[in-house]
């Protein structure tokens, strides 16, 4: 009788234990748009923890380490399983009115795939910044910046273009620039200010009757600045009136004075064309098509930009001479233009 009851002890034991844990571990399903596992393990179930910036989910139904992914999301299991991303350091370097930033490619591992970057600028140390997508490359340069400190960041996506990791801060000053090129017939103009063109030789010949006019030269003016009040540009000439001087036959000197140029009238001057004309405009008398302005030995406002950061601006000067045909033709005419760019920071 002792011995039944012994029996009936252990059995009643061993039911209450099968009860206990059927209660709190129950078999659970693994589900997707296409497939399903019944009752794969036995688990602890799941669960999640969230705050103002994150949620974090939590399962003990775990069958395998591994990735399974679609295009519209990653899943990753196993134990002690964790994805990495090694970011690469940046830099940035100031050139002139641009940042040229380069950094080490990023590598990611146990899941994660790098597809591309972006670039984060900010205008003080720390953000905020404002993020370009620049795709998989390790290089960007941010150009046509106005003088200041600059920050920059880079952050390196997944293959879904989440943000994986983010670079080193780097930051770069840019300083006041204008640079100011003339490009004529005679030579190429340099990042100089002032830019004095040599007209150099100018031969003149007698074939008309009525007299002739000779295009002297072409001269192309090109400028950048990060400067806050634009650029202004400003010519002056050696000879002042006296304009083009033969060193032979004084008496045979062109003079430099206003008016159109026409055969047998004697004048020497420039006017800035319309042609080409971008980022300037023309200073009075110089907005007048066409029409020749006398050169002065004393510096004349010749070009405005807008008051703000000028690039590729772009004007046309013609500079030209007419001679008389009772004046003897020479080719020993001199005279030196000096043209001055000055911008306001």
């Amino acid at each position: 009788m002792k011995k039944i009851k012994k029996i009936q002890k252990h059995m009643l034991v061993a039911f209450l234990f099968v009860f206990f844990i059927a209660s709190f571990a129950n078999a659970s399903d693994l589900t997707s748009t296409n497939f399903i596992i019944r009752d794969p393990i036995i688990g602890t179930g799941g669960d999640y923890g969230t705050s103002t910036n994150f949620k974090m989910f939590s399962s003990g139904n775990t069958l395998f380490s591994g990735v399974n992914s679609s295009s519209s999301f990653i899943g990753h299991y196993g134990f002690l399983y964790y994805p990495y991303v090694t970011v690469g350091a940046l830099t940035a370097t100031p050139v002139s009115a641009q940042v040229d930033l380069s950094w080490a490619a990023s590598a990611a591992g146990q899941g994660w795939s790098v597809s591309g970057y972006n670039t984060g600028k900010a205008s003080v140390s720390g953000g905020p910044y404002t993020y370009t997508s620049v795709g998989d490359v390790t290089s960007y340069s941010y150009t046509q910046l106005a003088p200041g400190e600059y920050c920059f960041v880079v952050q390196t996506l997944d293959s879904l273009g989440y943000v994986i990791g983010t670079s080193n801060e780097d930051c770069a000053t840019i300083s006041p620039v204008i640079t100011f090129d003339l490009d004529t017939g005679v030579a190429d103009g340099e990042t100089s200010s002032p830019y004095s063109v040599a007209l150099g030789t100018i031969t003149t010949t007698d074939t008309r009757v009525s007299g002739t006019t000779d295009s002297i030269n072409m001269i192309i003016a090109e400028a950048d600045t990060n400067a806050t009040g634009g650029v202004v540009v400003t010519v002056r000439n050696t000879n002042g009136a006296n304009g083009l001087v033969s060193t032979s036959v004084t008496a045979d000197d062109i003079d430099s004075a206003d008016g159109a140029m026409a055969d047998g009238t004697e004048n020497y001057g420039l006017c800035v064309i319309t042609v080409g004309l971008s980022g300037f405009s023309r200073a009075s008398p110089y907005e007048e098509t066409n029409a020749i302005q006398g050169l002065t030995s004393t510096s004349e406002n010749i070009l405005n930009s807008s008051s703000s950061p000028v690039y590729n601006a772009h004007a046309e000067i013609s500079v030209n001479a007419a001679i008389s045909n009772i004046t003897t033709a020479h080719s020993d005419y001199t005279d030196t233009i000096t043209f001055i760019a000055t911008s306001t920071f």
